[in-house]
C-alpha cells in the first residue's frame, strides 16, 4: 500500500493569517503610541508655554510697579505704614495700572476689573504674547490683591498672582510686594551728599554712596589701610571722571578696571581710592530719600520729652573754643582768640547726672561729663535764627537712649555740633532705628571703646549734616551725612577713621586713631521723623508656584 504525504498548505494559511493579524496589531499599537507621544509632547510644550507665560506676567507686573511714582500725598514721616496709608497706596497703584493699560494694544479690548471695596485689581487674559523660547502663542492674567499685616506679616503688602495659559493648560505663580517706606538709604554703610574720606584701620562691611557731583573734587578718598567689603557708588559717569583732573581707579584702554595675573586689583599713585573694595559703580541713583533737609521733622520727639534741663549758675559755666588747641579745650586751635575760624563758647557744665527724656534748650552749649542719658535727649536750636545754636560736648558719657536734635535749615558746623570726647558708651534701649538723629548738625563721634563690652555698639542710623567717626567705633547701621556740601569744595568732608595729619578740621588728638567697623542693616526701618515715599518693595523670597488655576 502506498502512503501519500499530507498537504501543508492549510497550516501555512493559518500561520499567514496569524502573522498578518500580529503585524496589524503592532501597526495599530505603533500608531496609537505615536499619537500618545505626540499628545505628551504637546502637553509638555503647553505646560512649558503656560509656565513661561506666567513668568512673563510677573515680569510685566514688575514693570508696572517699577514705573509707578508715588504722588506727594503718598509720603510718610513715620517709620511704619498704617493700613489706611497702605490701602491708599494700593489705590494709587491701581489707578497707575489703569492709566498705563487703557487703550494699550496688549489689552485687546479687555477691561481692567478694579474692586475698590475689597482692594483687588484684575487684569484679564492678555492677547497672545510672543514667547521666543516656546515659539507659540500664550496668555497671562494678573491679579493684584491687598493683604493686611494683621495676619502676622511685618508689612501690609500687595500679592501679585500671574496665571499663564496655553490651550487648556494653566500655570500660576505669585510674588509678594511689601508696602513700606522707601528706605533705600539703609542699604549703604555710609550715604553722603558730600565727599567721603576713609582712612586708618577702617573696615566698611557693605556699600558706600556719595551724591557729590562737583567735578572739581573726587567724591571719595581712601588710604590703603582701609577696606570696603562692598561696592563704592558714585553719581559720576565714567566719562565725567575721565574728563576730571582726578581718577577714582586705574582703568585699561577699554575703560575697565585693571587686574594683575593673580587677579589682584591694580592701583596707581593717581588713584583716589587706594584701599581694597569690590568695585566702583558709576552713574548711580541720585536724590536718595532721607538726604534732604526737607525730609526731616523731629517735632514729635520734642513733644515726647518730659524734663527740661535747667540752666547752670555762673560758677558752673566755663569758656571753651571750637575747634580747640590740641589737648586744651580752653584755647582756640589756631591760637587766635578772635579768629573767625574758632567759636568761643560759654558752656553750661553738668557732671555725674542722669537725664531721662530730657530737653536741652537752645544756646546752652552744654558740657556733659560722666553723665547718663535714658530715653530721648532732645537738643533744641532755632531753625532759622542766626544766634541761637547748640554746640554740645559729651565727655565719658553713657547713652541708654537716642540723641535727637531740632532741624536747622542751614548747616553751621561750629554752631550746631554734637562733639563726643573721652570715651562714650552706647547701649541704646530707647529705639532700634537710630542712635543719633541730628540733621544739619556737625556730629563728631569719638572713642566708643567697643572692646569694653559686647553691648557697647551704636545700632541703627547715625544722621548728621556731616558725620565724622574717629577712635574706636563699632557701628551696626547706616551713617547718613545729609548736608549738600557741593558748594564748599575744600572742606566739609565725612571723615571715617583718622591719622594725625589727615586734614580733617577737628582732628588733633593721638586718641583719634583707632579701629572702626561699620556694618549696615537694611532690615531695620528708618526712624520716624524722616519723610520718604511709601513704595511697593519686592520680596524675592516670597515667590511660589501655585496649583493650576484660572482667572474667574
Amino acid at each position: 500500500m502506498k502512503f501519500r504525504p499530507k498537504s501543508s498548505s492549510g497550516f501555512s494559511s493559518i500561520m499567514a493569517v496569524i502573522f498578518v493579524s500580529l503585524f496589524s496589531m503592532l501597526a495599530i499599537s505603533f500608531t496609537a503610541m505615536s499619537g500618545i507621544n505626540v499628545q505628551v509632547s504637546k502637553n509638555h510644550h503647553d505646560m512649558s508655554a503656560a509656565q513661561a507665560a506666567a513668568e512673563s506676567g510677573l515680569e510685566y507686573a514688575n514693570y508696572l510697579i517699577n514705573s509707578y511714582t508715588p504722588p506727594p500725598d503718598a509720603y510718610s514721616p513715620r517709620n511704619t505704614v498704617s493700613e489706611s496709608e497702605a490701602q491708599t497706596t494700593f489705590g494709587y497703584f491701581a489707578a497707575h495700572v489703569t492709566d498705563t493699560l487703557q487703550g494699550s494694544v496688549i489689552l485687546n479690548g479687555n477691561g481692567i476689573l478694579w474692586d475698590s471695596s475689597n482692594y483687588e485689581l484684575r487684569v484679564p487674559a492678555q492677547g497672545d504674547i510672543s514667547l521666543a523660547s516656546i515659539n507659540s502663542p500664550a496668555q497671562f492674567s494678573l491679579q493684584f490683591t491687598f493683604q493686611s499685616a494683621d495676619n502676622g506679616d511685618s508689612y501690609h503688602q500687595m500679592l501679585v498672582t500671574s496665571i499663564g495659559r496655553m490651550g487648556q493648560i494653566t500655570r500660576a505663580v505669585r510674588l509678594n510686594f511689601p508696602i513700606k517706606k522707601d528706605s533705600k538709604v539703609l542699604e549703604y554703610a555710609i550715604a553722603s551728599r558730600g565727599r567721603i574720606w576713609l582712612t586708618g584701620d577702617t573696615t566698611i562691611h557693605g556699600d558706600v554712596y556719595s551724591d557729590w557731583d562737583n567735578p572739581t573734587r573726587s567724591p571719595f578718598n581712601m588710604t590703603s589701610d582701609s577696606a570696603v567689603n562692598g561696592t563704592i557708588n558714585t553719581v559720576f559717569t565714567k566719562e565725567d571722571v575721565a574728563a576730571a583732573s582726578w581718577q577714582l581707579e586705574t582703568l585699561d584702554d577699554n575703560g575697565d578696571p585693571m587686574f594683575d595675573e593673580n587677579g589682584n586689583r591694580v592701583y596707581s599713585d593717581d588713584d583716589e581710592i587706594q584701599g581694597s573694595h569690590e568695585g566702583i559703580n558709576y552713574d548711580q541713583y541720585s536724590d536718595v530719600p532721607g538726604m534732604n533737609i526737607s525730609d526731616y521733622n523731629t517735632n514729635d520727639y520734642k513733644a515726647a520729652t518730659t524734663n527740661t534741663i535747667p540752666s547752670c549758675p555762673s560758677e558752673n559755666r566755663i569758656i571753651e573754643y571750637f575747634p580747640h588747641a590740641s589737648g586744651d579745650y580752653t584755647q582756640p586751635r589756631d591760637g587766635t582768640i578772635y579768629s573767625t575760624w574758632n567759636r568761643k563758647l560759654t558752656r553750661h557744665v553738668y557732671e555725674n547726672q542722669t537725664f531721662t527724656n530730657a530737653l536741652l534748650t537752645d544756646n546752652r552749649n552744654a558740657l556733659f561729663k560722666n553723665c547718663t542719658f535714658e530715653g530721648i535727649l532732645y537738643v533744641d536750636c532755632y531753625k532759622n535764627a542766626s544766634s541761637y545754636y547748640n554746640n554740645v560736648r559729651f565727655e565719658n558719657c553713657t547713652f541708654n537712649g537716642v540723641i535727637i536734635t531740632d532741624v536747622p535749615q542751614t548747616f553751621k558746623w561750629k554752631e550746631n555740633c554734637l562733639y563726643f570726647t573721652g570715651s562714650a558708651t552706647f547701649q541704646n534701649e530707647a529705639m532700634e532705628e537710630a542712635t543719633i538723629l541730628a540733621p544739619h548738625f556737625n556730629v563728631n563721634l569719638g572713642n566708643t571703646n567697643p572692646v569694653d563690652g559686647e553691648n557697647n555698639v551704636l545700632t541703627g542710623a547715625i544722621v548728621g549734616g556731616i558725620v565724622d567717626v574717629r577712635g574706636n567705633a563699632e557701628i551696626y547701621g547706616t551713617i547718613i551725612s545729609m548736608c549738600d556740601t557741593t558748594a564748599w569744595t575744600s572742606g566739609y568732608v565725612t571723615n571715617i577713621g583718622a591719622t594725625l595729619d589727615d586734614g580733617g578740621s577737628e582732628t588733633t588728638e593721638a586718641g583719634d586713631i583707632g579701629v572702626i567697623n561699620i556694618t549696615p542693616d537694611d532690615d531695620k526701618m528708618l526712624p520716624s521723623g524722616i519723610t520718604t515715599p511709601i513704595i511697593l518693595a519686592t520680596d524675592g523670597s516670597s515667590y511660589v508656584e501655585l496649583e493650576n488655576s484660572c482667572m474667574q
